[in-house]
């Protein structure tokens, strides 16, 4: 089944616009009376044939709700330092929305190379994710922020807080991870956190963890992350 992502949704109609709805048309050829499946990316999956086509506009009536669910189940949220390769932060967005995640917050710390990215294009690539794996949540992708900024803003918005990294041995995230509560893990860049980072870390709550006995790349660390609490919370 076709599947695409509106948020413009009115009594029993969905509206597509640009991308969506070239792609609709132009890319994958839907005609008038062709059934097709929307995401709003808040917790409905919703059925429906498409009724108008214009230009720039898909309008598709309702048939039916597929699924809803009123709670996002994606607990994790990630603090992640920009990869001096682009790609690599893609890599990681994508396969972290197909998982499941909660928040995604790009973060530049003392040691990243790059402080710059492409939001929308990190944008579409989240919204591309989300529909391939049917995610009813899609997850939110915040902009840059600093460091030291982030972990000031985030202060007592999650459960629990953990950040990453190599010095000293330390609990695995499985060990630590409480069930179906809310985290946020900082990852670091591809030089680590420097010692004062993690120490302003610990001072504002934040429980160092390991996420096993090899050196992950930056973006392997976050899946492996999302992996190990989306199992969690599964069984």
């Amino acid at each position: 089944m076709k599947r695409f992502y509106s948020t413009n949704i009115q009594n029993n109609f969905i509206l597509l616009e640009e991308e969506e709805a070239q792609h609709c048309t132009k890319v994958l050829r839907c005609k008038i009376g062709d059934t097709v499946e929307v995401l709003n990316g808040s917790g409905s999956l919703l059925e429906g044939k498409i009724s108008i086509i214009q230009k720039h506009e898909v309008q598709i009536e309702i048939s039916k709700i597929l699924k809803e669910e009123k709670e996002n189940t994606n607990q994790l949220s990630i603090a992640i330092c920009l990869t001096k390769n682009p790609a690599r932060l893609e890599w990681f967005i994508e396969k972290a929305t197909e998982i499941g995640i909660s928040n995604i917050y790009p973060m530049v710390s003392e040691r990243t190379e790059k402080e710059k990215i492409k939001q929308e294009r990190l944008q579409q690539i989240v919204i591309s994710a989300a529909k391939q794996s049917g995610q009813l949540f899609f997850p939110i992708l915040h902009s840059i922020q600093k460091f030291s900024e982030l972990i000031n803003s985030t202060n007592n918005q999650y459960n629990q807080y953990f950040i990453a990294h190599c010095e000293n041995q330390k609990q695995h995230l499985k060990n630590l991870y409480q069930k179906k509560e809310s985290a946020l893990l900082l990852i670091g860049p591809e030089g680590a956190f420097t010692p004062t980072e993690i120490q302003q870390a610990i001072n504002k709550n934040y429980t160092p963890i390991s996420l096993g006995n090899s050196i992950l790349r930056v973006e392997t660390a976050g899946v492996v992350a999302c992996s190990i609490v989306s199992i969690i919370n599964a069984e």
